[in-house]
């Protein structure tokens, strides 16, 4: 996956904590001091920006919030990530004049955070920002397709949001990334039709998300009565292990077709 944000170093032996959040906003800002009123304007004073954080003065939760200079990758990185959600030229083009860029983080791992993260990101698209880009997950948004997310807001919009659902690996199999974001497993299918298994794992994805079930290996799962039955296991190595955006630390389950 296509990735300009800057990782962090890791401390050695550092446990592993609750997953980390990042979205990428480019905008036309000419300085800190330009940002810092843009956010507060444009928020109704809801939002301010001290230090490196960006805090929410209705719910008190703070956000870290770096501040980088024009990256010339941008567009393309945009432009990768953003074919699942048809992204026009005209937009990359928005992009590609932007100034400055803003990295927004915050651990999740649970929907109520992911949305608080996902609301703090609508502030600064209202702020000038041209669009979102999900580092951990690889998918890039219009303004107004993440504002429109956020503004009819429904729990089910976090899996649009948060999770891209069509990546092969070097085996063929389809997987998910992003659950981590909201504090779910992965989903990776074996041996099927792209488009069948993008439905599949799509459904499986809303099925988490939305019904919350308590899922065991050995389970099987289908998207409705008269489809293939899938066996669920769990995914020993995932395709992103070690990947500090990628990797999901609750897992990842495979579905695989029930033989017989």
């Amino acid at each position: 996956m296509f990735n300009i944000f800057k990782k962090k170093e890791k401390t050695i032996n550092q446990p592993k904590a609750r997953p980390m959040t990042v979205l990428c906003i480019p905008g036309n800002w000419k300085s800190h001091e330009e940002i810092l009123g843009a956010i507060i304007e444009s928020n109704d004073g809801e939002f301010i920006f001290a230090g490196m954080i960006l805090l929410n003065l209705k719910t008190h939760v703070g956000f870290e919030l770096e501040v980088c200079e024009r990256d010339d990758r941008m567009k393309e990185a945009f432009r990768y990530a953003g074919m699942v959600n048809r992204v026009s030229e005209e937009f990359l083009e928005e992009i590609d004049e932007h100034h400055q860029v803003l990295y927004l983080s915050y651990e999740t791992g649970d929907l109520e955070s992911a949305k608080a993260i996902a609301e703090a990101g609508q502030a600064l698209l209202k702020a000038g920002g041209l669009g979102i880009k999900v580092e951990t997950a690889g998918k890039a948004f219009t303004k107004e397709h993440w504002m429109d997310l956020v503004e009819d807001f429904e729990e089910s919009n976090l899996y649009e949001m948060f999770v891209l659902d069509s990546i092969r690996d070097a085996e063929g199999n389809l997987y998910s990334c992003g659950m981590h974001n909201l504090g779910l497993k992965d989903c990776m299918i074996c041996g099927e039709e792209l488009q069948d298994a993008v439905e599949t794992i799509s459904v499986f994805g809303y099925y988490q998300l939305v019904d919350k079930p308590e899922i065991r290996t050995n389970q099987t799962f289908a998207v409705a009565e008269d489809a293939p039955v899938f066996v669920i296991a769990e995914v020993e190595e995932q395709p992103n292990k070690d990947d500090e955006l990628f990797e999901n630390p609750y897992g990842m389950w495979k579905l695989e077709r029930k033989k017989g």
